[in-house]
C-alpha cells in the first residue's frame, strides 16, 4: 500500500513538471488522509481557482484512494511518536503515522521531510 501526501495529490491537478506521474500515482490507488485533501485544496486554488479546487477535491473522493479521517486518535498516535520524529512538522508527523497505522510500505511526496523514516519516500 502507498500513502499519498497533499504535493502528490495537488500536482496532479494543475500544470506543472510532475503532473502526469502524479495522475498516474493516483490512478494506482493509496491511502491519504482528510488532512492532506485540505492541504492539496489550498494548493490547487492558490495555483487555479476556488471553482477548479472544488472539482478536483470532489474527483479525488469519488476515487479509489482510501481517505483516513483525522480524529482524536490519530492525533494521539502522532502525539505518541512525535519524541521518536522531533524534525517532522507535526502535520507531517500525523501524516507519516497515518502510513504506519494503514501499512504502508512507501509515501508517495516531493517532501524530503519524510527521507530516512521506516517508510520509503517515493516520488
Amino acid at each position: 500500500m502507498r500513502f499519498i501526501d497533499s504535493n502528490v495529490l495537488a500536482y496532479a491537478f494543475y500544470d506543472n513538471e510532475n503532473r502526469e506521474r502524479c495522475q498516474e500515482i493516483i490512478s494506482k490507488g493509496g491511502v491519504t488522509n482528510a488532512l492532506n485533501l485540505i492541504e492539496a485544496y489550498n494548493i490547487i486554488q492558490y495555483e487555479t481557482n476556488s471553482d477548479y479546487a472544488v472539482k478536483a477535491i470532489k474527483s479525488l473522493l469519488k476515487s479509489n484512494l482510501t481517505i483516513v479521517d483525522v480524529d482524536i486518535n490519530l492525533v494521539f498516535e502522532g502525539l505518541k511518536r512525535s519524541l521518536k520524529y522531533k524534525r517532522l512538522k507535526f502535520i507531517d508527523l500525523i501524516h507519516y503515522t497515518t502510513a504506519l497505522l494503514q501499512n504502508c510500505e512507501e509515501i508517495a511526496s516531493y517532501d524530503k521531510d519524510f527521507d530516512g523514516l521506516d517508510i520509503r519516500r517515493l516520488t
